[in-house]
């Protein structure tokens, strides 16, 4: 069979094939640049259009990621030439004079703004291609590099660079996926944790109506305080060894930088992670300009009207505060909560040495722990708090407040299957963590290795505490580099067939369960979310509709919200 080939905007691609995990065809097309390199004037700016290129683009490889550390190993990965590509994997190009539109599911993918990046070893297409979709997973800047923020308007580095370049991408998809069998007027954004809170984001900017039309966020929101970076010049200054103050000349140094420096750089930065604190690098509200992505913050908006008024599915797995155990175990100095004003959200402006603020900081205290003092005893507690006021009440209320103005339908969740899948808990609260790491990384460079490293998640000493961690809900998904084989008709299978069908199915009718007889759906109805009623599906072994998830704990964050925020 001839390889596929594709005439689009900029010229001509192509592509290869490939087979999904049920060894069905489909074919893709790797590498595709959305913009320009970024680099000289362009560093740190609004991304631009792709210039042409003459002769036939081999599309069969995929492009470099955008400059970060490995999301697993840290290491220096990436460079700026050609790193705003996007991948696309559909499952076949449309004939001469005919239309092929099959729904078009762009992914965003996390990693904390700092890191991450669209390639197959960590986002494989194999599961979603089983069914008639486009699948587009793109890349966007990173870091300082993606998130550089100056005060000075002169210098035209506001923020979001990396929110821009996703802006552009939609762009460019709405222009040419139809070449590819899609349909640019039925576009899915979806994505998990930072690229949740992305999502989010895409759909509160103005700059972006008529992009996509339906969302799915999972494990994130533009109301995570995580979620939100500020200027940052004094940052960049400090983390690269620079002595000036003046943005301008720190500018001028930074361009002059390779990226790597930069990444090496921004790793010296010691990052805090407790909710009292902003983190230096993500994205800001902007002075109202040309480029502007944002210039009112999420809050605001999301108080006063919502966000763009499309369907969405938005959820959350059961103890997404596993993550403080893998963030405690890489960064140094990252202990159990001693003091609990620092537990407190710090966009709730409160003063830490106030009377005041040391009652609620107890109350929080109790709430979770009750008299005792926490310690290892008590972990699972602690993780129930950093997943309560780090993920799950900013996604709670953004479910609440897109269903108040929206008169589209929310559909909400919460995942709560425990299963072989779910790598990212195992890994995180793996007692031998040092071993774990060194056998994930070889089977990243050996595939001999991976069938053992299956035998060492199913048999490694952990902690055993139910409930399933932050990105748990990604295996179910995409095909990773340390996936072992699925077998057909296995609970695995079973389990990844409904997580498929369910978000394909949105991106096909904007419902995730619109037959009432699908049998690997258990025949359920996803029931829509309304303020009264507050319908979740638990995403279990089984499907079911259940009422007013965590109500204890989230009436405690309602509260404290209610009493404290200022908008």
């Amino acid at each position: 069979m001839s390889e596929p080939v594709v005439d689009i905007e900029q010229g001509t691609l192509k592509g290869c094939e490939a087979v999904d995990y049920h060894g069905g065809p489909f074919l893709k097309f790797l590498g595709i640049p959305y913009a320009e390199a970024p680099v000289g004037e362009l560093r740190f700016k609004a991304p631009v259009p792709p210039k042409p290129w003459t002769g036939v683009r081999d599309a069969t490889k995929e492009g470099p990621e955008c400059p970060s550390g490995d999301m697993y190993f840290t290491y220096y990965i990436g460079n700026e030439d050609n790193c705003l590509n996007l991948n696309i994997y559909t499952k076949s190009l449309p004939k001469p004079n005919e239309t092929k539109n099959a729904p078009v599911m762009v992914w965003v993918h996390g990693g904390a703004f700092t890191t991450g990046c669209n390639k197959a070893d960590f986002y494989g297409p194999g599961y979603l291609m089983t069914q008639d979709i486009v699948l587009v997973a793109i890349n966007y800047r990173l870091g300082i590099l993606g998130f550089a923020s100056f005060k000075d308007k002169s210098l035209d580095v506001p923020g979001n660079a990396g929110l821009k370049d996703m802006r552009l991408a939609l762009k460019w998809v709405k222009k040419n996926i139809d070449k590819f069998g899609g349909d640019p007027d039925n576009v899915t954004i979806f994505g998990e944790s930072a690229g949740a809170a992305a999502v989010h984001y895409l759909t509160l900017s103005p700059t972006t109506e008529g992009l996509f039309h339906k969302a799915i966020i999972q494990s994130g929101s533009a109301l995570n305080n995580w979620s939100w970076g500020k200027n940052n010049s004094t940052e960049i200054a400090k983390c690269m060894g620079y002595k000036e103050t003046d943005e301008k000349t720190i500018l001028q140094r930074l361009r002059k930088e390779s990226a790597k420096s930069i990444v090496a750089g921004q790793k010296k930065m010691k990052e805090n992670f407790l909710p009292s604190c902003i983190r230096p690098w993500g994205p800001v509200v902007e002075p109202p300009s040309e480029h502007a992505f944002l210039t009112e913050s999420p809050v605001q908006i999301m108080h006063r009207q919502g966000s763009r008024k499309i369907p969405m599915i938005i959820g959350y797995n059961s103890k997404e505060g596993f993550l403080f155990e893998l963030v405690r175990r890489q960064y140094s100095g990252v202990s159990l909560p001693e003091k609990f004003e620092l537990e407190l959200p710090y966009e709730l402006e409160l003063d830490h040495e106030h009377e005041k603020t040391k009652e609620l900081a107890e109350k929080v205290k109790k709430h979770y722990f009750g008299e005792d003092v926490c310690n290892e005893d008590n972990i699972d507690q602690v993780y129930l708090l950093k997943g309560d006021v780090n993920f799950i009440h900013g996604i709670q209320r953004m479910i609440k407040l897109q269903a108040k103005h929206s008169d589209q339908p929310v559909y909400a969740y919460r995942m709560s299957l425990m299963s072989d899948l779910n790598y990212f808990s195992t890994f995180a609260l793996s007692k031998n963590f040092t071993w774990t790491i060194f056998v994930t990384f070889m089977s990243k460079v050996s595939p001999v290795m991976r069938n053992y490293f299956k035998h060492h998640l199913k048999n490694m000493p952990k902690k055993q505490i139910h409930g399933v961690g932050h990105a748990d809900d990604l295996f179910h998904l995409f095909h990773t580099f340390f996936t072992p084989t699925i077998e057909k008709g296995s609970q695995e299978d079973l389990y990844i067939q409904r997580f498929v069908k369910m978000w394909t199915n949105f991106a096909k009718y904007g419902d995730p369960t619109p037959h009432d007889n699908d049998e690997i759906l258990n025949s359920i109805k996803w029931t829509q979310f309304n303020p009264e009623e507050k319908h979740f599906l638990d995403i279990g072994h089984d499907l079911k509709m259940t009422g007013d998830v965590d109500r204890e704990r989230m009436q405690l964050w309602d509260e404290i919200y209610e009493t404290h925020l200022k908008i």
